[in-house]
């Protein structure tokens, strides 16, 4: 019999009254967990009950009270040296039962297992983070947008009519300047004439009169030129702003680093090989880039303003699956979790009455139509007019079929991901080409009176810039940085098809670049297991058979106190070589 010791807070207090009824299930069909204790809840009489109540009741005299729950640690194996370890925690807010002052009967739970994720990563919001200062203004990344959706014609029109009237009217006045300057020089060229009378001679004479008259004319001239300057330069700024509005930030965060935070502040590390340290996700947006009150996390309203959300999201959008393992969050792929172990499943059979395998085939899980596709935000024009990247169907058809009556093929899979896509700025428009010869015009033209400005730089500077026809946004965006300008090739690397040969395509049942998802499946075998066989599953459920098959233990039931264990679990192996998988 295995030795099996129960540490409550550190306390050894002995077993509880029904530890033989004890069984410990992994399942990886269901959930996710290390090992779950399947006795609902444990029934502790003696010293284990009399600190369990006392411990339940010292909320009322300063202590933590009911709602905080007590350390439990089951450990089998040598006491130096245990080969199996379950942490977890008695809830005394589940189905807790005080038998008089004789018997308490308390709910368990796994530390960090999957009813625990659930229960606490669905327990805060990121504004809650933010609130205690988890999420800083050092975790938003700024996002540069313009705005680029106003009728080109319309612009076309306002911006040559604007260059024709002002650079008429500067050739008029600079030619009516030209002249006063000649007026000047005439009037200031003396007149030369004899006197007459006793001593009559040359006499030179200036007519002051005239000559101040057209310098005035010429400063008053000057004066209005430089009145023309200053007011093209406010209306090129006013139709800059209309037309081709300048450039702004929106502030977001990286899928990342809200994994890191959320973990942080459950007392966990974050690793990952595919959460992108560039892909941003810019939340909702009712302020204009830069404004006071922008945020930069998921709001309240979002479908990931919580962590269990963005997991659970994360998850879908990645087919991913995530591991606790010593404080670390991990967090792949789906297969990437497929580590063969050294255990091998025995042959037995798993009806032992007849003394035959009832083997039954994954049917179920394929899908005829795996669809990925971004959500739109009809806030912005952007994502309904440019489709490129936002949908990926693949379609499982028999090659060879006698009768489509009777295909049977079926199952939908929607992997809809409720963010929309970004879509960068390449290149400048005719109406931006047009707006950088008048924004170049300008700049020489007030460099001239030594106040230069840059409105042909402002239109080189919106190329890198994400796309937007308004600065709100009604759905959440995802952009992948590049620095601080978006990385080329925006809607080519989120699109939905590289999603599906990156991450989906293992789920495919038609073999797709040397994967495929067929498997017979065995259930209910009994089979003798020691601690340390049991041990080494609960770290690995991928192991083979005594063929060399691969085989995914889906489920364990072991019983320690019997060194048995009821299994159901998977050999990959096709049964069909008659499917293929069309990309559309």
């Amino acid at each position: 019999m295995a030795q099996i010791r129960h540490y409550i807070n550190g306390n050894d207090f002995g077993e509880p009254r029904n530890w033989k009824d004890l069984e410990i299930t992994v399942d990886w069909l269901m959930k996710k967990e290390s090992g779950t204790i399947n006795v609902s809840d444990l029934e502790f009489v003696g010293k284990a009950n009399e600190y369990l109540q006392k411990r339940i009741l010292d909320g009322m005299t300063g202590g933590v009270g009911i709602f905080e729950g007590e350390p439990y640690r089951i450990e089998i194996g040598e006491e130096s040296n245990p080969v199996f370890v379950f942490d977890g925690y008695l809830d005394f807010t589940s189905s807790s039962v005080l038998i008089g002052g004789e018997e308490i009967s308390v709910g368990l739970k796994k530390k960090h297992g999957d009813d625990w994720l659930n229960d606490v990563a669905d327990g805060f919001s990121f504004a809650y983070l933010r609130d205690q200062n988890i999420i800083t203004d050092g975790d938003y990344i700024k996002i540069p947008y313009v705005i680029n959706y106003i009728p080109d014609g319309m612009q076309l029109i306002v911006l040559s009519m604007s260059i024709y009237m002002m650079t008429k009217e500067l050739i008029e006045n600079i030619q009516a300047l030209s002249d006063t300057i000649a007026d000047i020089t005439d009037a200031s060229t003396p007149v030369i004439g004899v006197s007459v009378g006793v001593g009559a001679g040359v006499v030179t004479a200036w007519d002051w009169g005239n000559f101040i008259m057209t310098v005035l004319k010429a400063i008053a001239r000057l004066i209005y030129i430089v009145a023309i300057v200053v007011a093209i330069k406010e209306l090129i700024e006013q139709l800059f702003e209309q037309l081709l509005p300048k450039k702004r930030y929106h502030l977001g965060m990286t899928y990342r680093k809200m994994m890191e935070r959320g973990c942080q502040y459950l007392g966990l590390n974050f690793s990952s090989s595919i959460v992108e340290l560039d892909w941003v996700y810019i939340p909702r947006k009712d302020k204009k880039g830069g404004e006071s009150g922008e945020i930069g996390f998921p709001r309240d309203s979002e479908p990931i303003s919580i962590f269990g959300d963005l997991i659970r999201s994360l998850k879908e959008q990645f087919n991913s699956d995530y591991r606790i393992k010593n404080g670390t969050f991990y967090f792949e792929r789906k297969d990437n979790f497929e580590v063969v172990s050294n255990y091998v499943v025995p042959s037995f059979f798993n009806d032992q009455d007849r003394l035959l395998d009832r083997v039954k085939f994954n049917t179920d899980e394929i899908v005829s139509n795996y669809n990925i596709y971004w959500a739109l935000d009809v806030q912005d024009q952007n994502t309904l007019d440019v489709f490129d990247g936002r949908v990926f169907q693949a379609v499982t058809t028999p090659i060879n079929k006698i009768n489509n009556e009777f295909v049977v093929i079926k199952n939908l899979a929607e992997i809809s991901i409720p963010f929309s896509l970004g879509r960068q700025k390449t290149s400048l428009t005719a109406v931006e080409e047009l707006a950088k010869v008048l924004g170049k015009f300008v700049d020489n033209l007030t460099g001239i009176f030594g106040s230069g400005t840059n409105f042909a730089s402002q239109v080189e500077n919106r190329i890198g810039s994400l796309l937007l026809s308004s600065h709100f946004l009604s759905v959440g965006k995802v952009v992948k940085m590049s620095g601080n300008k978006l990385a080329n090739n925006q809607r080519q690397v989120l699109d939905a098809k590289v999603l599906w040969e990156k991450f989906h395509f293992i789920n495919s049942f038609a073999e797709y670049n040397g994967k495929h998802n067929q498997f017979w499946r065995f259930e209910g075998q009994r089979v003798p297991m020691s601690k340390e066989e049991f041990n080494e599953l609960t770290e690995n459920n991928f192991c083979v058979d005594d063929q060399g098959n691969e085989v995914q233990i889906e489920k364990i039931i072991y019983s320690p106190s019997k060194t048995t264990a009821v299994i159901d679990y998977r050999v990959k192996k096709k049964y069909t070589n008659n499917l293929k998988v069309e990309i559309l």
